[in-house]
């Protein structure tokens, strides 16, 4: 996990990849046997996910992914390790509601990732820095548009194919 949080960190700040942000913890996250919705890392996979919908505007997606986030994180104490300060990290996640309901704009946000973190970060990532311009790259922005979905659709076709063949044999 704790490779998994460098890298989020790090597409997080200095490329603003929410989309790849929200894929790595929630692979990193699904690699534990035990891994609940209740995890304190899906409060950062929704979170994430809250960023990315607000820079695209889905004001009511946004609000709803930093609820949701808001919620998975509030029983969790300091002692957690998500490299960040939670107290911080609470009080950002309800400032971004209050901006989305006054109607304000996206800038980039800057989470309160402890010294330690930002030490791994530059370990793994001597380039890191926290972007302070909102990027456009309508790769990163429309992610879920753009990116290569051939993957994704051989895996659900062969699913399809699965279903059909079940059937197939269950008529015989």
């Amino acid at each position: 996990m704790e490779n998994a949080l460098t890298e989020f960190y790090f597409q997080f700040h200095t490329n603003q990849h929410y989309f790849l942000c929200h894929d790595i913890l929630e692979e990193a996250w699904k690699e534990n046997e035990a891994f609940s919705k209740d995890d304190a890392v899906v409060s950062l996979i929704l979170f994430a996910t809250g960023c990315y919908h607000f820079r695209r505007k889905n004001d009511k997606g946004a609000i709803k992914s930093f609820r949701k986030a808001l919620k998975v994180i509030e029983p969790y104490e300091e002692e957690i390790n998500l490299g960040i300060d939670l107290k911080a990290y609470q009080k950002v996640i309800t400032e971004l509601i209050v901006a989305i309901e006054n109607g304000q704009q996206f800038v980039p946000v800057q989470l309160p990732i402890t010294s330690q973190m930002e030490q791994n970060i530059l370990k793994t990532y001597p380039n890191f820095v926290m972007t302070e311009y909102v990027v456009k790259d309508s790769y990163i922005v429309n992610h879920h548009l753009e990116r290569d979905r051939t993957e994704v659709n051989e895996a659900r076709l062969n699913a399809l194919y699965q279903k059909q063949q079940k059937r197939n044999c269950s008529n015989y």
